[in-house]
């Protein structure tokens, strides 16, 4: 059977008859590496033993453990292993849209730590829990799934942190590690927001919350995250403002200091308080669910014109955005 140490070298189980001992365990020195496929690859230095390979390939599923360790399960393709778990021990290094970024250190044949770097490609989505997963593809179109099943929220530039903790190799202490994910939201219907990482290659959160209800800065959500579901609050932070063609936008920070801008229909009426009350749409002209009061004192910045309209209406509704002509 295959196993990694502590020290993220393979060693090598053999049983059999030609063995003069009916088991013995090797370790072999060498290093990891992933290839383009999210094949599992062990590079060999100076094998004692002649019958060991140069390179060892291996296929199976991943996945994560409880530390945030990386786990390959071997396959059928391994009759004699499979079912064997290989853990490499590391620590997340960064997460992008399309790859998963792993810093592992080894030790070399002189006992010296060295570090390196590994890459799983794949795309983010989703799960019924609203869970973060990083999907890996493998060859002929399998897919394995790395469930992330710690807590996530929404930094002040609207992006995704992840929190877990990880127990320490020797002192076994748990030290809090975070990962940042960089991308930009979108709002479409009643209860769904999109996390969107790259949308060429379907790498996107989507959400399923309650209604949005608008804030003075902001716009916030609840959200029931994991198979026994927390109830939480998430915010994201912006900007309200109207345009007279475009229609309500909420201006939301992210990634060095670039601004996304959410455009909503609306139906409009004036409020009391000297406000003018909004019921957001979406593109489609369904009802978002959401209703936002604006100052009249807001919107003179935003355009006499609109404001001298909307006034002469009094009562009556009058629509922005999303096509229609006022």
């Amino acid at each position: 059977m295959y196993e990694i140490d502590p020290h993220n070298k393979i060693i090598f189980t053999k049983t059999g008859r030609k063995s003069k001992l009916p088991k013995y365990r090797e370790v072999i020195d060498g290093r990891i590496k992933i290839d383009k496929n999210n094949s599992f690859i062990y590079h060999v230095k100076q094998p004692q033993d002649s019958k060991v390979p140069q390179q060892i390939k291996l296929s199976g599923k991943w996945s994560l453990n409880k530390n945030h360790d990386l786990v390959l399960t071997l396959d059928k393709k391994h009759k004699m292993y499979a079912g064997d778990k290989l853990t490499i021990k590391g620590e997340i290094k960064d997460a992008k849209a399309n790859k998963l970024v792993f810093s592992v250190a080894a030790k070399d044949g002189l006992s010296q730590y060295l570090g390196y770097i590994l890459n799983l490609s794949g795309s983010w989505q989703a799960d019924k829990y609203n869970r973060l997963t990083f999907n890996v593809k493998r060859n002929k179109g399998a897919t394995d799934v790395l469930t992330f099943k710690g807590g996530w929220s929404i930094n002040k530039q609207n992006q995704i942190i992840y929190t877990y903790e990880k127990a320490h190799l020797k002192t076994k202490e748990k030290i809090t590690k975070t990962i940042r994910l960089k991308g930009h939201w979108n709002i479409t219907e009643k209860h769904r927001i999109l996390y969107v990482l790259n949308k060429k290659i379907d790498s996107q959160f989507d959400f399923k919350v309650s209604l949005g209800k608008p804030l003075k800065r902001g716009l916030q959500y609840e959200i029931g995250i994991g198979s026994v579901p927390s109830r939480e609050k998430i915010n994201l932070f912006g900007e309200w403002k109207v345009n007279k063609r475009l229609g309500v936008l909420f201006e939301m920070p992210y990634e060095k200091e670039k601004l996304k801008r959410i455009v909503f229909g609306a139906s409009c009426r004036l409020g009391e308080n000297s406000t003018v009350e909004f019921k957001l749409k979406n593109k489609r002209g369904q009802d978002m669910g959401m209703d936002i009061q604006l100052s009249k004192k807001i919107l003179k910045s935003q355009g006499a014109l609109f404001l001298r309209a909307i006034t002469s209406k009094k009562e009556k509704q009058f629509l922005i955005g999303g096509g229609w002509r006022w």
